[in-house]
């Protein structure tokens, strides 16, 4: 197939309208997936559909995507679930001849349009677990979700897992063929780095930490399960030993107000500082502020902060379940996330043991080079190449 240039290549559509005004998450993983393929590939024309103009202004601003030769950017009128969206995208990929079409999660349209579809699905936690975020939307249509899902599975012709923990489960709950299903881990980037004691110093002042820093970053779901890092610090506050100070860096979430309810409870409102959400900068100084990440959850499809804030060369106490110790590997502290007092002993050792934190520091950041976002992009190119020569 030939472009208008006389250049052979085929067209490819990344649907970019899971990046919102604060990019988490999902929206990192898009945002890193759209700027390493306008690098690398420089055979196939993109599409890159946005729902928001102001997040495709600033997105196309910073990877400079408007110029390039081989990409369109767009914004369409319906979000990811509108069911408007489930007719009219269809009609959309075939009118502009699209050969393949990448949801980067797990939403996208019933009706084919002539080309591969391409899922990621980053994990399933609804439908192994709705105990685990049981006020979500996805969790209270559990029928609807876990139909949808299913079709969708056997509707796509790839699916990318962040993981091979969630690859077993996308094959094992959504009956997928394995054949099917391709793990490709997600990534970090360059600017994830250590910087100066400056700028500890000033993000530490900020925050009014006294003596140490536990940073949770992340949604503070109930399976993410914060409540038992801030029982940690409490243990530790008690009994006396050096001062934890546990920051929050994540939007509060109404539904679930059991932490914050805790915290006033048991009087620790200078111990627990809920941040908010925050951007890149702002994050990236907060893991280099942190003296440790900590990630009790139970569930992860991949879990970006521990690889994080290892590239910033911060020691990482993170759980011993699902991906996690595929992405820490032996450079953290894994643990049973629901040992309150394992916790609370493993943040005191790293706390108080500078030759610990030393060494966890450098192989954290030996680890983190092993999850370029490149990589990333690379991986997904190569299966969206075998796809449209099949």
């Amino acid at each position: 197939m030939k472009d208008l240039n006389g250049c052979h290549g085929m067209k490819i559509c990344i649907d970019a309208r899971w990046i919102g005004a604060r990019i988490a998450g999902i929206g990192r993983y898009t945002v890193y997936l759209l700027r390493y393929l306008a690098e690398l590939d420089g055979e196939n024309r993109y599409l890159a559909l946005f729902h928001d103009p102001a997040v495709r202004d600033a997105v196309c601003a910073e990877l400079g995507l408007s110029g390039r030769e081989r990409w369109e950017v767009r914004t369409v009128p319906y979000g990811v679930f509108s069911p408007r969206g489930q007719l009219l995208l269809p009609r959309l990929l075939r009118r502009e001849g699209v050969d393949l079409f990448h949801s980067t999660n797990f939403m996208a349209p019933l009706l084919r349009f002539g080309g591969k579809l391409v899922l990621t699905v980053h994990d399933i936690i609804p439908l192994k677990h709705p105990e685990f975020a049981p006020r979500s939307k996805k969790s209270r249509a559990y029928p609807i979700y876990r139909w949808l899902m299913r079709r969708l599975v056997a509707r796509a012709d790839l699916i990318s897992a962040d993981s091979e923990y969630s690859r077993r489960d996308i094959v094992e709950f959504l009956g997928a063929p394995p054949g099917k299903v391709r793990t490709i881990y997600l990534g970090v980037d360059p600017k994830y780095r250590p910087l100066p004691p400056t700028v500890r110093d000033e993000v530490r002042r900020k925050f009014g930490v006294r003596e140490r820093l536990a940073l949770f970053a992340g949604r503070a779901d109930p399976y993410k399960n914060l409540i038992t890092l801030v029982k940690a610090a409490e243990l530790l506050n008690r009994k006396g030993g050096p001062r934890c100070t546990v920051v929050v860096a994540g939007a509060e979430d109404p539904r679930y107000p059991e932490v914050g309810d805790y915290v006033r409870s048991a009087g620790m409102e200078k111990d627990v500082i809920f941040a908010g959400s925050q951007d890149e900068e702002a994050l990236i100084g907060l893991y280099n502020a942190a003296d440790v990440l900590v990630l009790p959850s139970l569930y992860e499809g991949f879990g970006l902060p521990p690889l994080e804030a290892m590239a910033c060369g911060t020691p990482v106490i993170c759980s011993d379940r699902t991906s996690l110790p595929e992405v820490v590997g032996d450079a953290g502290i894994l643990l049973d996330p629901l040992d309150t007092r394992a916790l609370a002993s493993a943040m005191e050792r790293v706390f108080t043991d500078a030759a610990l934190r030393d060494r966890m520091s450098r192989a954290g950041l030996e680890r983190a080079k092993l999850f370029p976002w490149r990589r990333t992009a690379e991986e997904t190119l190569a299966a969206y190449r075998e796809l449209l020569r099949s």
